[in-house]
């Protein structure tokens, strides 16, 4: 698995970026759609670290095998 990717962050709503993150990435960490990660911004090193949470670690447990599984814990983002 490459450990590099360059990715351009997009517009998400009128006041926020989004970044998409590799799938394969996240399956082989076990993240899935809900899982809960901690955001550390580190202004020294400019960078942001990612970082499971205990609750992550239940939806390690859960595999997700296609899309269709993923959409299941879906949720459409209101309109403004």
């Amino acid at each position: 698995m490459a450990r590099h990717s360059d990715r351009k962050l997009f517009l998400f709503g009128r006041y926020s970026l989004a970044l998409l993150l590799p799938k394969t990435w996240l399956r082989e960490l076990g993240i899935a759609a809900g899982s809960h990660v901690h955001l550390e911004f580190d202004r020294a090193r400019k960078r942001i670290v990612i970082r499971l949470t205990e609750n992550a670690a239940v939806s390690q447990k859960r595999v997700v095998k296609d899309a269709q599984a993923v959409s299941d814990d879906w949720t459409p983002v209101p309109e403004l």
